[in-house]
């Protein structure tokens, strides 16, 4: 049985609903296209959902499956930390690796001149 509720998105994602539902045909409506992909993420096994913010309005989320959420319960468990502060552990230890081993990214760039590099989790 499906349920009803209403939802408010952005002018360019109903944009691109119509577009793939009534002209490519691909979707039968916007719901379809909607329940379509939230059933793909569920297939990915995501256990939790992080929000990174890399700068002051650049926020994008980051997806854990179970084996994640394991490694940093257990890395969390072995410094004596909350489950958040192993994911903010693990991160940063990755951003910095990155950063010896490139370049860099915009985002690295970003983090460095604003100071801003911060972890939320919702």
């Amino acid at each position: 049985m499906k349920e009803r509720f209403t939802i408010t998105i952005d002018e360019k994602i109903a944009a691109w609903l119509d577009k793939v539902s009534s002209e490519e045909k691909i979707f039968s409506s916007r719901s379809h296209a909607i329940e379509f992909c939230v059933m793909q993420l569920m297939k990915l096994g995501i256990e939790k959902i992080v929000l990174v913010r890399w700068g002051r309005d650049e926020v994008e989320p980051l997806f854990l499956s179970k084996p994640d959420v394991q490694t940093i319960d257990q890395l969390a468990k072995k410094l004596g930390v909350s489950r958040e502060e192993g994911a903010k552990i693990l991160l940063y230890r990755g951003l910095e690796s990155m950063g010896k081993d490139t370049l860099g990214s915009e985002k690295e760039k970003i983090n460095k001149e604003d100071g801003s590099r911060r972890v939320v989790f919702d």
